[in-house]
């Protein structure tokens, strides 16, 4: 009913009230004949399931698209002694399948359901994940029976329960091959150029998980020794600064203007110096050297650099990467504000200096000749009352973790010559999800605290995205127009990450399933204004409180209630991306076109005849941005990623010469564009809130081009 998921039992727990009753009280337009029906077939359905020794689990029916629903589930790798559609089931149980498989389309919907890929993967050899690893799922051996209550009799009915009840079944969501364990692999495509990749969800799903919401004991105990294992590799302390660096205190922090980690300030991590933001406006030194940046852009629109007068910015960006932020506003004296949005860029990322001998940083031509090109960006955005803490080791921890990892995988497949690069794919996504997990189990979200976590990772062509809460990352295409064409330049977003938002279906029922509950603004579900939040209760306060997203680093006491860690993984190939760009861009260019501009005051018309523009590689470039919400919730995405293209590259090209045209201004600094982007943003949130409120706001930025 209406795309619901039921439990129908769990043996362990007391029995549920009516189920009919529960549905009634839930959806109370829905006619009692239409409930009583539903009702019926669950419950055919639970005898069915019943019908085999080797289930002893909760049973689950979930209603997906049109009529189809997902069965059983079972906690035993046995399988019925007796064979399928003769001695197990009656044959009024044979009769009930057959009239519930769908003839045109036998599987509509099905969830993979297998081993715990924490038992299963090469690559998970330490620590552990939050929600599959901790009881020992190796022996978890479910299958998934997907039918439909709309087709009549069909040997359909032997094959379908065979081979999906019994026999080993691949993934199938989209065009899954099959090979990954729990995840569903899903083909997806952007609809501007067609181009094409896959994603997952880490998350494996209600059927899976055990019910806790947060990482044991065990698990933090394990996932901390990775970490650590994982920061001296990377030559740092637990605290996440360099070994034997002094420093006063505070400018351990990554927002200070003069920590360790700063380009040209202090002595650089193996895996590379990340630009790490400042603050715009209350820091009155960065305040007065972006003044200086913009009247030498002004004055020498044709010079980029960070002069020598303005050298203290080198720490957050260069003429292809950068970040910056701006502090938020709560109430209260000014002073007494927190900024709990972090974020950084890593370009490059020399994540393979991880692990090495001497353990320092090799930036020499060989070290990054041999290897492809790589890149790191993030945003973080810390909640709660001690939010910036967890926003502040996310941003710390996250490029020795996830690069030890990667040095360790890509080392035990240096020499083996037949790895498939789907499966690389898939691996290195299950390292990002690793390191989320392990992130959350180890950070310091007690008594109260938590941040969202947004990440681009690029090795060579690769693009990797992975996603935890409202803050999102964009991967964009910008088409520069051969010289002497006359052409105008463009800019396309080619993908976006979710929000991660609990009145989503598949988040607010795994909320509900775990006893958590979904507040939904008045009029939410018509207008859909207003935030939807997970309720719990705060530790702090004692009071119940509402998180604004279904998916965070920390936050344990929502994570009882089913808010996780578990990010979504989007893979996309530069390659496949250019490739379709030019194809969309070429598509017409059969010789010269013949333009037609009409006057609206007059009504005639003029035509002219252009010369055919033939794109190349060279034309199309790619870069990424990664943002908070408090810049995103009052700027259109369109907007930034138009003026982001404008920092990266020439936007506008009239008869082969660069310079302006119509009004549009010409490249100007990357961290310029971050900071008017932040004003404007700042701008939106005073407007409508009148200066009463003002959330921190976050942004890094980076060209993906590989020269």
């Amino acid at each position: 009913i209406n795309n619901t998921a039921t439990v129908l039992r769990r043996p362990s727990s007391p029995s549920p009230p009516s189920l009919a009753h529960r549905i009634a009280l839930s959806y109370p337009t829905t006619s009692s004949a239409a409930i009583l029906h539903f009702v019926s077939v669950m419950q055919r359905a639970n005898i069915l399931a019943s019908s085999f020794s080797s289930i002893n689990s909760y049973s689950i029916i979930r209603s997906y698209n049109h009529r189809a629903f997902i069965v059983n589930s079972t906690r035993s790798s046995a399988r019925p002694t007796s064979p399928f559609l003769t001695s197990s089931l009656s044959e009024s149980r044979t009769s009930f399948i057959s009239q519930l498989l769908l003839q045109r389309h036998i599987v509509q919907k099905m969830r993979h359901i297998s081993s715990s890929p924490i038992n299963k993967s090469p690559i998970n050899q330490n620590g552990g994940a939050k929600h599959t690893s901790k009881k020992g799922f190796g022996s978890f051996a479910s299958r998934a029976f997907v039918v439909s209550a709309t087709a009549s009799t069909s040997f359909a009915a032997y094959y379908c329960a065979t081979a999906f009840l019994f026999g080993s079944v691949a993934s199938v969501n989209g065009d899954s091959d099959g090979k990954n364990g729990v995840f569903n692999i899903e083909k997806k495509k952007d609809d501007k150029y067609g181009i094409e990749y896959t994603g997952f969800d880490s998350y494996a799903g209600i059927h899976l998980d055990d019910m806790t919401g947060v990482a044991t004991k065990e698990v933090k105990a394990a996932s901390a020794e990775v970490v650590s294992k994982a920061l001296d590799a990377a030559g740092l302390d637990e605290t996440g600064m360099m070994k034997g660096v002094t420093f006063i205190a505070g400018e351990d922090t990554t927002l200070h203007p003069k920590h360790a980690h700063r380009v040209g300030l202090g002595t650089c991590p193996v895996y590379g110096c990340p630009f790490l933001p400042m603050e715009v406006h209350y820091d009155e030194a960065v305040k007065a050297q972006l003044e200086n940046m913009r009247k030498k852009s002004s004055n020498d629109e044709d010079d980029k650099s960070i002069s020598d007068g303005v050298e203290f910015m080198k720490s957050s960006g260069s003429e292809k990467a950068a970040t910056l932020t701006l502090i938020g506003y709560k109430g209260g004296k000014l002073e007494d504000q927190v900024n709990q949005d972090r974020a950084l860029a890593l370009a490059p990322y020399l994540y393979w200096n991880i692990n090495s001998s001497s353990n320092t940083e090799n930036t020499s031509d060989s070290a990054t000749t041999t290897r492809p090109v790589a890149r790191l960006i993030g945003a973080f955005d810390g909640h709660a009352r001690h939010g910036e803490k967890v926003s502040e080791y996310v941003a710390k921890t996250l490029p020795a973790l996830l690069g030890s990892k990667l040095v360790n995988y890509m080392s035990s497949k240096d020499n083996d010559d037949e790895v498939d690069q789907q499966q690389k794919d898939h691996d290195i996504g299950q390292i990002l999800h690793e390191t989320f997990l392990e992130l959350d189990a180890t950070s310091p979200a007690e008594p109260s605290g938590g941040c969202t976590a947004t990440a681009v990772l690029q090795i060579g062509t690769k693009i990797y995205i992975a996603n935890a809460g409202d803050s999102r990352s964009f991967v964009v295409v910008h088409v520069t127009p051969p010289a002497g064409s006359g052409k105008k330049a463009a800019t396309a977003i080619v993908y976006g990450t979710r929000e991660d938002k609990p009145h989503l279906s598949t988040e607010r029922e795994r909320v509900e399933h775990m006893g958590g509950t979904v507040y939904l603004p008045n009029g939410f579900l018509v207008s859909g204004k207003g935030t939807t939040r997970v309720m719990y209760k705060d530790p702090t306060t004692g009071s119940t409180s509402g998180l604004a997203m279904s998916r965070s680093i920390g936050d344990w006491d929502a994570g009882e209630v089913g808010v996780i860690p578990d990010p979504l993984i989007d893979i996309l190939d530069m390659k496949d991306i250019k490739k379709k760009v030019l194809e969309k861009m070429n598509e017409t260019c059969n010789g010269d076109t013949k333009e037609v501009e009409i006057d609206p005051a007059t009504g005639e018309s003029s035509s002219s005849t252009a010369p055919c523009v033939t794109y190349t590689e060279k034309d199309v470039k790619i870069f990424a941005i990664s943002a908070t919400d408090g810049l995103l919730d009052y700027l259109p995405e369109q907007a930034i990623a138009d003026h982001v293209a404008k920092s990266l590259y020439d936007t506008t090209v009239v008869n082969g010469e660069e310079g302006e045209a119509n009004g549009e201004q010409q490249a100007t600094h990357p961290l310029l564009v971050c900071e008017d982007l932040i004003y404007a943003a700042a701008q939106g949130w005073q407007e409508d809130k009148g200066g009463r409120y003002r959330d921190d706001i976050a942004i890094a930025v980076a060209d993906l081009e590989i020269e």
